[in-house]
């Protein structure tokens, strides 16, 4: 979930290309079905912790939606 707050900040304020670079990086870490486990190891990608975690979840969905404004604010000037 943090890695999908730090996308939703880099969005808010401004660096929507960042932003859509660290919330790729964090979704490809959900399994085959698009489930997220609330931490996952740097070095193996294996799932640790509660799974799967919903608030993960919520944050992937604000951060989508983050970047997605940012990305049309952006194209509107």
């Amino acid at each position: 979930m943090c890695t999908f707050w730090l996308a939703h900040a880099l969005a808010l304020v401004g660096e929507v290309s960042r932003a859509r670079e660290v919330f790729e990086t964090a979704l490809a870490c959900a399994n085959d079905v698009g489930l997220l486990a609330e931490e996952v190891t740097p070095t193996s990608g294996e799932a640790l912790g509660n799974y799967p975690q919903a608030f993960s979840h919520i944050g992937l969905i604000n951060a989508a939606r983050a970047i997605h404004q940012g990305e049309q604010a952006r194209h509107n000037r």
